[in-house]
């Protein structure tokens, strides 16, 4: 084990690591602060029309019922039948 001074040097060098990484994040949040403020800003500005994307949304193919429309269509049905064959 090391000596108390070793120790206390080490400790340190630790707390000053610390403070740098939490000075770090301190200015990464007035960046984060900064940009979302612009861009509020910027979003107020631009009309409603622009903020939509200029894409159409994704259009979907239409589904087409099996089921008959009227009685009068099920009778007209043309049912095949098949034979089953043996194995």
């Amino acid at each position: 084990m090391g000596s108390l001074q070793e120790l206390q040097a080490l400790i340190r060098s630790k707390d000053e690591k610390i403070r740098e990484l939490q000075k770090k994040i301190h200015d990464r949040d007035d960046v984060i602060t900064q940009l979302r403020s612009q861009l509020d800003k910027y979003q107020s500005v631009l009309p409603q029309s622009l903020k939509v994307t200029a894409r159409p949304r994704k259009q979907r193919a239409q589904g087409i019922s099996a089921e008959p429309h009227s009685p009068k269509d099920l009778v007209k049905a043309n049912n095949k039948k098949h034979s089953k064959s043996e194995r």
